[in-house]
């Protein structure tokens, strides 16, 4: 892994000499590469986060080719918690393995704590998450919800998800389905970026049909608007 990350270096050196070295997310190429440089620990403890970690990791490294440093930002972000949930996953499995006791010598049927050994089972479902007025833009708590439902999709590959975007009540009719369409547009791209197939993915706008709180006012309409996820069959 150090060696297919050093070898993405003269890339840096060759954007520098492009004459935009005040756009290069520095700071957090290096952060993201010190978190990946345990990732070989951790290839056997928690193969489908490592594995996950280094192909953010190599998705940010072609956004920052094309000089994407906005989107770069958020891959490297994504690849330095995923290593870090690697790293998580490891301690909590060694954890497990300390605390089993061993089966009884004579039992025949196979040895119970061997379930103990797979990753810890992530999230039980897709989360919604909520925009700010007249907004389509990603708020932090929606990206965190969001790299959670990441997780949960690639530990689910058979799964398929439709997601809906909502509005609350004020606006045309027409600029809340244009709207609702603008916000789960966000939510797709942003888990391409995490590394989802985008053909698992459909969107759709209800716009302000189907609120989620019937009332009126700030507190019903910062439930309203939000996007939803339906796992398709």
């Amino acid at each position: 892994m150090a060696g297919k990350m050093n070898r993405c270096w003269p890339l840096l050196v060759l954007l520098l000499a492009a004459g935009c070295p005040k756009n290069i997310p520095q700071a957090e190429i290096d952060a993201t590469k010190t978190a990946l440089a345990g990732l070989d620990e951790t290839a056997d403890c928690a193969p489908e986060t490592t594995r996950a970690a280094r192909e953010m990791w190599e998705n940010a490294q072609a956004l920052l080719r094309e000089e994407r440093f906005e989107e770069a930002k958020t891959a490297l972000l994504a690849a330095r918690r995923l290593a870090e949930k690697a790293r998580q996953e490891c301690q909590e499995k060694k954890k497990r393995q300390a605390a089993a006791k061993p089966p009884p010598p004579a039992a025949p049927a196979p040895q119970p704590a061997a379930a103990s050994t797979e990753l810890p089972a992530g999230p039980d479902k897709l989360q919604t998450v909520f925009f700010g007025f007249n907004e389509a833009r990603l708020t932090d708590e929606a990206r965190q919800r969001l790299e959670q439902n990441a997780e949960y999709l690639r530990r689910h590959p058979a799964v398929r998800v439709q997601v809906e975007g909502h509005c609350d009540e004020r606006g045309s009719t027409e600029y809340n389905l244009a709207l609702g369409e603008r916000r789960a547009l966000a939510v797709k791209g942003f888990l391409v970026k995490l590394g989802i197939e985008p053909g698992r993915l459909e969107i759709i706008s209800y716009g302000e049909e189907r609120p989620l709180d019937p009332g009126s006012g700030e507190q019903a309409w910062a439930r309203n608007r939000r996007a939803e996820f339906r796992e398709l069959k």
